[in-house]
């Protein structure tokens, strides 16, 4: 099964290879990245002895959501050196900024048995852990057999995985037989893995890392930006977050109802992905929205409320500031929601304890949008019709706006402690010595 699998894996790479290359036509900074796909990863990572500990986050979701645990680990296992995968340039960026200090970070070689290998080969860990889905069956089968436990963590699999997986289910339970323990964000994915085949007793909730994360860290563009607005008179703030393709337009008519009522009011806009920031400037130009670009901003608030003062829209057209650009807002949006691209997460305006509208994609998410709409913590909409409308909404009833907020910050800490429960795994296998394990 594991050879039709490798056949079937290559047909898809060559069959997809062309596409990959086109759209990074231009982009590829380097052979390096290329390299690590291939498992050759830096000379400086070879390992001695056994005993690392590698990490697998595919992209900045998973990255951010194991912030905490790669830290606590560093923390209780200072011998052991961590090593940080993934599989997008978004993911390595976020693993780069927010945990600078692991032993490493690479590309996840592609999942043919000889490339994981060479991977394993080189950092020899003892421990690997996989966070969410992420399941590449050479890969922990080569992991297996060179001796490394292997553990799901913040474990999660959507209605349409489960169907999917379904299909070749026996071929799955062999997958899963390869992991320790499969630590589950909620009961319901926890009952998906055992009918797959994860061992029941092997298969625990531990709850959602997320909620775990570390409160965000304030530049000085925020503070700055707060004054700025003061000196303008722009309130009230509307923050819409990691918007996707298809969702931009249909902000501006909303926006200009919103306006008639609350003239002084300022959108900000902060598209998901940075190379859409040209494209998203170039649409509000061409419908005659006065925009102004974050980068542009320049001087001190003074200065940059006289370039806000005409504005309709402030976007935010640079990386990593949005954590913090959420205290500033009235009323946050969260994107990706109005189209069928899965969501976002909602914990960091959670934090702010801000008013929180989603719309009806959240596929991706829909544990944490049940937790806030079941505690009364958010809003979900239908339409953009229907989010202009909860907007004017929340925005004329400060009481109501805050009393959301405040249960969104009260859904977070009460579901914080996951890191806690996943360290109690791991502490399983971190502290027995290491073992050759026979061939799964």
């Amino acid at each position: 099964m594991y050879l039709v699998y490798s056949l079937l894996f290559t047909c898809g790479v060559l069959l997809a290879a062309p596409y990959y290359l086109w759209r990074l036509r231009g982009s590829i900074r380097s052979t390096s990245g290329w390299r690590e796909r291939f498992g050759f990863l830096p000379q400086a990572f070879q390992q001695a002895e056994p005993g690392a500990i590698w990490i697998h986050a595919v992209s900045v979701g998973e990255t951010l959501a194991v912030v905490g645990l790669v830290r606590e680990l560093q923390r209780r296992y200072p011998g052991r050196k961590i090593f940080l995968s993934h599989v997008t340039p978004a993911g390595r960026d976020a693993g780069r900024r927010r945990i600078p200090e692991v032993a490493g970070q690479f590309f996840l070689p592609l999942d043919w048995n000889w490339s994981a290998s060479r991977a394993l080969e080189r950092i020899r860990p003892a421990l690997l852990v996989i966070v969410e889905t992420e399941l590449w069956p050479n890969l922990l089968r080569a992991a297996r057999r060179r001796g490394a436990r292997i553990v799901l963590v913040n474990a999660r699999l959507s209605a349409r995985s489960f169907r999917r997986y379904q299909w070749v289910r026996g071929f799955m339970r062999r997958v899963l037989g390869s992991l320790e323990v499969v630590c589950a964000q909620s009961e319901l994915d926890g009952e998906r893995f055992r009918a797959l085949g994860a061992p029941r007793e092997r298969t625990v909730v531990t709850g959602n890392l997320k909620f775990d994360f570390a409160p965000p860290r304030l530049g000085e563009f925020p503070a700055m930006l707060r004054r700025a607005l003061g000196i303008a008179g722009r309130q009230p703030v509307v923050v819409a977050a990691s918007t996707m393709p298809g969702e931009e337009a249909l902000l501006p008519r909303m926006w200009a109802e919103i306006q008639r009522r609350h003239p002084e009011a300022l959108l900000i806009l902060a598209p998901r992905h940075p190379a859409r920031f040209g494209e998203v400037g170039a649409l509000a130009s061409s419908q005659g929205i006065a925009l102004v670009l974050r980068t542009s901003l320049q001087g001190d608030e003074r200065q940059v409320a006289t370039q806000l003062a005409s504005a309709k829209i402030l976007l935010l057209d640079s990386i990593g500031e949005l954590a913090g650009i959420f205290e500033l807002a009235d009323v946050v949006f969260m994107g990706g929601s109005l189209v069928p691209t899965g969501g976002h997460n909602l914990l960091e305006p959670a934090f702010w304890a801000k008013p929180i509208i989603f719309g009806p994609h959240m596929e991706n998410f829909r544990d944490i949008a049940r937790l806030f709409l079941e505690s009364g913590a958010a809003l979900q909409v239908a339409n953009s019709e229907a989010l202009g409308k909860a907007i004017l909404e929340l925005l004329g009833d400060a009481a109501r706006a805050k009393k959301l907020g405040e249960a969104a910050r009260a859904v977070l800490e009460r579901e914080r402690g996951a890191t806690d429960r996943v360290l109690g795994q791991l502490e399983v296998w971190l502290s027995a010595p290491v073992s050759t394990l026979t061939p799964g």
